[in-house]
């Protein structure tokens, strides 16, 4: 092989690894993982961010979704919102609200229940997305967990 097959062969390459590096740089728009619960309630007027799961290699038990938003809203109608009756899920608790640490802003938590499946759904709200200037809300959908029997 001379230098200059060598060369092409190099130049095809790295064009190769240029043009793929492109196509995966390239910001995909986010969607909702298979099996996301299509009911799941969303504040108006949110944009999905990121979205993953449920990842096969774990077991059934483990496989969680993530979804995050980044809305318009406050956080305190963030948390009106979550905390109002939604059909096909329930609350299972009051959530909480964090402390104040002064100007670092940590999440509050609202625990749900989908009523058909049993699925458990986690929702952080309000860290503040220095992008948009929106409010952050970052939900995690956990499977119901397999009923012991005796």
């Amino acid at each position: 092989m001379g230098s200059d097959e060598k060369y092409r062969r190099v130049k095809r390459a790295l064009l190769g690894l240029l043009l793929a590096g492109c196509v995966v740089a390239r910001p995909a728009t986010p969607s909702l993982p298979d099996g996301f619960p299509s009911d799941f309630p969303v504040p108006p007027n949110a944009r999905l961010i990121t979205a993953s799961g449920p990842l096969p290699f774990v077991p059934a038990e483990m496989r969680t979704m993530t979804a995050q938003w980044s809305s318009a809203l406050s956080r305190a109608e963030l948390e009106a919102f979550y905390r109002a009756p939604h059909p096909g899920w329930r609350a299972t608790g009051p959530g909480s609200a964090p402390p104040s640490l002064g100007p670092i802003a940590l999440p509050s938590a609202v625990f749900l229940t989908h009523v058909s499946d049993g699925l458990a759904a986690t929702i952080a709200i309000g860290m503040p997305n220095p992008i948009d200037s929106g409010t952050l809300v970052a939900v995690t959908i956990v499977p119901r967990r397999p009923s012991s029997s005796p």
